[in-house]
Order: structure tokens, then sequence, then C-alpha cells
């Protein structure tokens, strides 16, 4: 199940099939940036350096990014291992189910983060 926005709408973007594609057909020595919205009236493109870093982070919707999804603060995501840990009152196959559960809705939302 793909994570949704405040909109209602999807995450969309490649897999690293689809970039190896497109990086294939292009030119050796090419010089890769990534680009994003600057948010002014004009909308100005921003071109923004890759430094070649990969990191696995988790996707969550946002009211403040112009595409309605943002990266988790790994802050929140410390909370929410701490939720995961919890048992309180329920039974040992409760506490399973839900972290089979929270783990599964977990890594729909986990993505490959290249900066």
């Amino acid at each position: 199940m793909a994570i949704l926005n405040y909109n209602g709408v999807a995450m969309k973007t490649i897999t690293k099939e689809e970039l190896m594609e497109v990086l294939e057909n292009l030119p050796e020595g090419a010089r890769i940036v990534f680009t994003s919205d600057y948010g002014d009236y004009h909308h100005t493109d921003q071109a923004l350096p890759l430094k070649g870093d990969v990191e696995e982070r988790e996707i969550v919707k946002s009211a403040y990014s112009h595409s309605g999804f943002a990266l988790l603060d790994v802050d929140q995501d410390e909370e929410d291992e701490d939720e995961m840990s919890r048992q309180d009152d329920e039974s040992a196959d409760e506490f399973a189910k839900r972290m089979d559960a929270m783990a599964e809705e977990k890594k729909d939302r986990t993505y490959f983060v290249i900066s």
C-alpha cells in the first residue's frame, strides 16, 4: 500500500532499475543534479548538487512540503521505535501482530534517499 499525502495522492517515483536505465543513456562523465521548486512566485527550479550519499529513510505525509511528502525526522523515528517496543496489556500474539503490521506499514514508506 503506497503512502498518500494530505490530498490523497500517492508518492510517485522511479525504481532503481528505471534510474539505472536513464543513467546508462547519459554521456560518459555526465554530471547529475537534483532539482526542486524554490517556492517563489515564478517557481524557480533550484539545481541542488548530489554528494553521492545514500541512506534508507522513511517518507511521511507533510502539509509543509510542496509535494505533500517529507523525510521522517530521526527523533520521530526513535519515538516510533519506543511505541513498537511497548507491550502494556497486550497478549504476546496481539503484540506480535501489531509489530508485524507496523513493520509492513513502515516498509511501504521506506525509500532510498540520495543526497
